[in-house]
């Protein structure tokens, strides 16, 4: 904005100041320090294509070309905050992307994780941590419009991410490919337009991480767990399957009040086959009329197709999740939160079911092979008592 001042005869142009970046006192006290000054590209680094600029204290991307910028410090378990805007301009695509845990090669999505900015891609919309664990295209055209300022947060801990935008949490995901390396911001392709501001990181320490839970499935073997039914279980690259018949994988061990938490992909065992069905079975027992049955106790379902079925993260047969946020053949994270009758479910960290319920007060955790045509991975199992 501009304003003219007359000042001893003559007219003096005052243009707006960029904003000031700064830390409020609270941030401060919470550990927050400045990722980017806002005034230059101090600790910052362009690892490929062309430079960036800095503007009215905002990093912006190099719309004429195609590229990254990023630190010049590498991190790992950490908390990044932040604010995005794109536009699509006259291109197909806004596509830009949040790169965490990044090599400083050309190919940071390959070498790191990526949060996907697109609201275009079907296969990886925004949130999405690119290739690996997708969100809902349609969901997040609602949560983070283009060409307004989005708020983020990623919360890096150990093998967990999180990312929430605009408060709201759109991915709660357990990755083991990297451990540390470089967070940066990408310039997808000429045309777009992407900027971001107020860049803060709080470093977090290794027992920052733990927050109580502990595995209930040590990655190798099935040790802690016994089947009932049909279905084959074995291990393989980290993750329990199951799959040929219809059965359930219990823990050993009963729990009451706790919170649980999974990765879980699912798929037909071959092409042409009925939608795959599964679920996870909690504070439930063997059927003791017939163990090989269905189980007593809750289910919270995964099914990732609309229609008259319970679709995931409902709790089966009682309440219907509020919104379908997965697809067949790619990984999500479910979490369940039971407490006294409270029962809450999240899929890939946004809540689709709080309801009251006191059917079933204790029991075990149970994995289902749902059919013979159905394949179920299960992996990063952890739980803490409440």
């Amino acid at each position: 904005m501009r304003h003219c001042m007359w000042l001893f005869g003559l007219c003096v142009l005052l243009v707006s100041a960029p904003a000031q970046v700064r830390l409020s006192p609270q941030e401060q006290r919470e550990g927050f320090r400045l990722l980017f000054n806002g005034r230059n590209l101090q600790g910052w680094k362009v690892y490929a294509g062309a430079n960036w600029k800095v503007e009215r204290g905002e990093l912006v991307g190099p719309s004429d070309s195609a590229g990254w910028i990023g630190t010049t410090t590498e991190y790992d378990n950490f908390i990044l905050q932040g604010e995005y805007w794109i536009d699509k301009g006259e291109t197909h695509e806004s596509n830009s992307g949040i790169f965490i845990r990044a090599k400083g090669t050309p190919t940071p999505w390959n070498d790191g994780y990526e949060i996907q900015i697109s609201l275009q891609d079907p296969k990886n919309p925004t949130g999405s941590i690119y290739g690996r664990v997708p969100t809902n295209l349609e969901r997040m055209r609602e949560i983070a419009p283009e060409k307004e300022w989005n708020r983020f947060e990623i919360r890096a801990c150990g093998s967990r991410i999180q990312v929430t935008i605009n408060g709201e949490m759109v991915q709660d995901a357990d990755l083991h490919d990297h451990a540390r390396g470089y967070i940066g911001f990408q310039q997808h392709h000429s045309g777009v337009t992407v900027r971001f501001r107020n860049l803060r990181i709080k470093t977090l320490k290794p027992e920052e991480c733990d927050e109580g839970w502990r595995p209930l499935f040590n990655g190798k073997d099935l040790t802690g767990w016994f089947p009932t039914g049909y279905a084959r279980w074995f291990v393989r690259d980290g993750a329990i399957v199951g799959e040929g018949s219809v059965g359930h994988l219990f823990t050993e061990q009963t729990f009451s009040d706790f919170e649980l938490r999974a990765m879980i992909r699912i798929r037909n065992l071959r092409e042409g086959m009925p939608k795959p069905n599964n679920g996870i079975y909690f504070r439930a027992i063997p059927n003791p009329e017939d163990r090989n049955s269905w189980p007593r106790g809750y289910e919270a379902q995964v099914y990732n197709h609309e229609g008259t079925d319970y679709i995931t993260g409902s709790l089966y047969n009682r309440v219907r999740a509020s919104r379908l946020l997965t697809r067949d053949g790619d990984w999500f994270s479910m979490r369940i939160r039971a407490k006294g009758d409270h029962i809450q479910i999240f899929v890939n960290g946004q809540k689709v079911v709080d309801t009251r319920n006191s059917d079933f007060q204790s029991g075990h955790i149970a994995i289902q092979c749902h059919d013979p045509f159905t394949v179920i991975e299960t992996r990063d199992i952890y739980i803490r008592p409440l």
